[in-house]
Formats: structure tokens, C-alpha cells, sequence
């Protein structure tokens, strides 16, 4: 825009036309030129040919909202860094997208990695405006909707005007303006986020399309490091032969139901189970073959206890396993009955897993003279050396120890 000459009082052409943002000396002839929103008024100031520099009242409303959009989108940053999951991460995504930013209509979509040919939802929002649990969702993805550098992480959005949008029932609502941003981790595609303007219609402007691709940035970087630490989680808490949780693990849930069980009085009992004939079968097969051997053991543990039950690998061949809520008749039964199963099932080289157990509870502590003035700790231990007792008193009783090895020589392995 080139400078228009004015009259001479530059202050009062000033004030009629928005803001002052600097004052220039300027030559006789000499032009100058400005953006959209920007007014170059010349004149004279303090009796000297000068131009001022003038925003628009529009483009500083456009500007100070573009500054209040970067402000949300680092509190947005921060808040949803505190979600737990990355279903938690979605849904606040969505919500805050809305709440904060002020976009009409948000959804997250994410790679299904079964099958890299489909998507499945996460959250979005529906065509009134409310949260909608999308999880489940899936969707095919368009040959060729999106150019090939899009899903390279080198186009940062694609943005479509006057796109039909029809609702579930094929009923056709009304036109949109539509953005997807891909969610690039830094290393992939990991899924894609949209927004529309279904309901306020009021299109984006280049500074909000700005805003979305930082924000899509910001989301795409948070699913990444929640999933990495979903990863590191397992990866510590998990026995990595069996699947079940480490010994680590199995005691802190231990301590929390210990807890659970002073507070409120409710039934806790732990059993120790050992393997019988581990040494047996690692002498006689290898190692490979002990694992199988453990592995068996385990599945049948975790098959027989409930959800609300914990299997713990805590040695070689050892498990404890942590029943809330539940009577030593009742876990004395679930034993029982794996060891039945066990029993029935296809030896492992010529052996038949079987576990020796014992069982205690907290309650037979307490008719020892045990006190609830003891630290939970020590609690722990009293427990878990009632139950080792029991369970060798089992395994002399069953004389499971005394198994002798298969003739290997006929054995296939």
C-alpha cells in the first residue's frame, strides 16, 4: 500500500485511524510500502515532512488474538502433558482445541497398526458441538486424498473449502471448511488431527491455520512420548518371560491391598506358588525347555484368578499371587483346580507341571498377637513367610520335590 498524503496535522490523522506505531522522517518523492492492516499517513510532525506508521484497529484485534492463541497453546501443552494415556491426551486435545483456541469442530484420528490402510477414532466433536467418545471408529483411508509428502511430515496441513458434510444418517448438513494436519512424531505418521467450521462457519484465517498446525504439532509430540512411556512402564513393571508383573511390581500391589485391607477391614489372601520339577526338567531338556515348563505353569494361573486377582513371577519359579476381597477356602480351591488342569493337560517332555502353594492372610497375623502398629513392610514379610512355610510343608507333604528325571533318551525333543 503506497503512503497517501494527508493533511498536516499528522497527530489528528493519526488518532482517526487507529494505532501509532512509529513516526519516520521521510524525503521529498520517497515512497514506502505496507502490508495488509498497515497505513502509512504522510504529513508533517512537529513542522517536519514525516509518515506515520498506523495499525488498523482490525489488524491489531487480529494480532492480539493471534498473541492470545500462542499463549493457550502453551498452557494446552502443559495441561494435556499431565494426561495419563493417550486416550486421556485425545480427549483433552479435543476439549481444549475448543475451549481455548476457539475451533469449531476438532477430531483425532490415529494409525491403526494392524493395518496401516485404516484409521480408528479416538475423540471428537459432534455436529452440536459436544465431546463424542469416537473410540472404535474406523475409517479407510482415500487412495490419493492427500498428497504424498503429506504422509512424510513435509505438508504441514491440507485446507478444503465448501466441503459437503453429511451426518451418520447420510443426511447431508451443510458446508464446511475443513483442515487435517498430519501427526508427524518427528520419525512417522502416527495419525492425522481435523478441524471444521461446520457450526460458526467463520473460515481460518492464515494465523489460525498457523495456530493449528502448532497445536497438531503439540499433539502429535505428546502422543509419541506417552506412548514411549506406556512403553517403559511395561517394560519395568513386567516379567519379560511370562507377561505377568515383575516381583518389584507384585510387592507394591501387595502393599496397596495390605493397606486397603487395614483401613477397611476387608479379606486379603496372598499364596506362594512354586514349580515343582524345574531343575528336573532343565537338567534333563535345557533351559528352553524350563521356560516352557514355567510358562505353562503361569498361563494356567492367570486363567483361574480374576481380573481384580495379581500373578507375580517373583523368582525362577516362583509366583505370588495377591487375592482382594477373597477367603483362604476360596483361593485354597482356586489351586486346586490349576493344579487340576495342569495335571490334565500335555506334559511338557515327559513332565506334568504342578505347583506347590501356601496360603496366608493378614487375619492370622492378627491371632499371632500381630499388631497394626507394625510398619506395612514388615507386615509383608510376616505374610510372605507364613505362606513360604506353608507352601514347603505342601511340597515335603506331596513329595513333588523328590521327582525323577524322564529317560531323556527316548524322549523327542
Amino acid at each position: 500500500m503506497k503512503n497517501k498524503p494527508e493533511g498536516s496535522d499528522l497527530r489528528r490523522s493519526v488518532a482517526e485511524k487507529g494505532r501509532r506505531l512509529a513516526v519516520l522522517g521521510l524525503a521529498a518523492g520517497e515512497t514506502l510500502d505496507a502490508d495488509q492492516g498497515i497505513d502509512l499517513v504522510r504529513g508533517e510532525w512537529d513542522g517536519k515532512p514525516a509518515v506515520a506508521i498506523v495499525a488498523s484497529p482490525g489488524f491489531l484485534s487480529a494480532r492480539d488474538s493471534h498473541e492470545n492463541d500462542l499463549r493457550s497453546l502453551h498452557e494446552i501443552s502443559f495441561n494435556l502433558s499431565l494426561c495419563q494415556c493417550v486416550e486421556d491426551l485425545c480427549r483433552d486435545a479435543v476439549r481444549l482445541g475448543r475451549e481455548m483456541l476457539g475451533l469449531d469442530r476438532l477430531s483425532v484420528w490415529l494409525n491403526d497398526e494392524s493395518d496401516s490402510a485404516w484409521m480408528i477414532g479416538t475423540w471428537g466433536t459432534d455436529e452440536s458441538g459436544k465431546l463424542r467418545d469416537e473410540r472404535g471408529w474406523r475409517i479407510r483411508r482415500k487412495k490419493g486424498e492427500h498428497p504424498g509428502s503429506f504422509y512424510e511430515g513435509r505438508v504441514p496441513l491440507v485446507f478444503n473449502e465448501n466441503v459437503p458434510y453429511r451426518g451418520e444418517d447420510g443426511r447431508a448438513i451443510g458446508l464446511r471448511t475443513k483442515l487435517i494436519a498430519p501427526l508427524w512424531d518427528g520419525h512417522a505418521l502416527i495419525g492425522e488431527l481435523s478441524a471444521d467450521d461446520l457450526l460458526n462457519h467463520r473460515g481460518f484465517s492464515p494465523e489460525r491455520r498457523e495456530v493449528f498446525v502448532i497445536f497438531s504439532r503439540v499433539v502429535a509430540h505428546l502422543i509419541s512420548l506417552k506412548r514411549a512411556e506406556a512403553e517403559l512402564k511395561q517394560l519395568a513393571s513386567t516379567d519379560s518371560l511370562t507377561g505377568t508383573v515383575n516381583r518389584r511390581t507384585a510387592l507394591i500391589i501387595l502393599e496397596k491391598h495390605l493397606g486397603q485391607c487395614r483401613r477397611s477391614g476387608s479379606p486379603l489372601t496372598i499364596c506362594l506358588a512354586d514349580l515343582d520339577g524345574l531343575k528336573v526338567v532343565n537338567d534333563a531338556f535345557g533351559h528352553a525347555a524350563g521356560d516352557e515348563y514355567i510358562c505353562k505353569a503361569s498361563a494356567a494361573l492367570v486363567g483361574a484368578v480374576r481380573a481384580s486377582d495379581t500373578v507375580g513371577r517373583i523368582g525362577g519359579d516362583e509366583f505370588l499371587i495377591v487375592f482382594p476381597d477373597c477367603l483362604g477356602d476360596v483361593v485354597a480351591g482356586i489351586m486346586e483346580r490349576v493344579n487340576a488342569e495342569l495335571a490334565a493337560g500335555k506334559k511338557e517332555k515327559g513332565c506334568t507341571p504342578r505347583l506347590s502353594w501356601g496360603i496366608a492372610s493378614p487375619s492370622e497375623l492378627a491371632k499371632g498377637g500381630w499388631s497394626e502398629k507394625i510398619d506395612l513392610q514388615r507386615s509383608i514379610d510376616m505374610l510372605l513367610e507364613l505362606a513360604d512355610q506353608r507352601m514347603y510343608d505342601n511340597k515335603r507333604t506331596k513329595g513333588a520335590s523328590r521327582l525323577s528325571p524322564p529317560n531323556a533318551s527316548k524322549m523327542a525333543l
